[in-house]
């Protein structure tokens, strides 16, 4: 009897360690099952073209709706090579709603358009109308601008 006693305490330790290893391997699991995970996008078309001349277009979409287009050309602009395109790409946002933009990138800068974006306020008509009499004006004798 005295033995059956002492192998249950024995198996009893032996259970409990074992739970106890146990439980920081299923609270490790339970963290990675927590964090965000990203899921996999296929491509459903992909286009690809770059001309020896320099121009060249790329498209693709993904199997989740995603959407880019990009036609550009090489340019040089003041004895500067460099790259003027213009494209689009369509996304569907966290809120469920489809945001698309259309842009231009060249030697005047990014500039994107979409219905999304802020806008700048208008200009004052009195500020307006100054800029259209001043756009009237000779130009001054000293050339352009002013020297303070």
């Amino acid at each position: 009897m005295l033995k059956a006693v002492v192998l249950l305490a024995v198996f009893s330790v032996i259970g409990a360690q074992k739970q106890h290893q146990q439980q920081p391997h299923q609270q490790q699991l339970q963290q990675q099952q927590s964090l965000p995970r990203y899921k996999e996008i296929p491509i459903v078309n992909l286009e690809n073209v770059l001309e020896v001349d320099g121009k060249f277009r790329y498209s693709y979409e993904g199997g989740d709706g995603t959407r880019a287009a990009q036609d550009g050309q090489q340019i040089v602009v003041n004895n500067q090579v460099g790259t003027a395109s213009q494209g689009q790409y369509t996304y569907q946002g966290d809120d469920g709603k489809t945001y698309s933009i259309s842009y231009i990138a060249d030697e005047n800068g990014y500039r994107p358009v979409g219905d999304h974006l802020p806008t700048p306020p208008p200009v004052p008509a009195p500020i307006a109308r100054a800029l259209a009499h001043l756009a009237t004006l000779p130009p001054s004798k000293d050339g352009p601008g002013r020297k303070f």
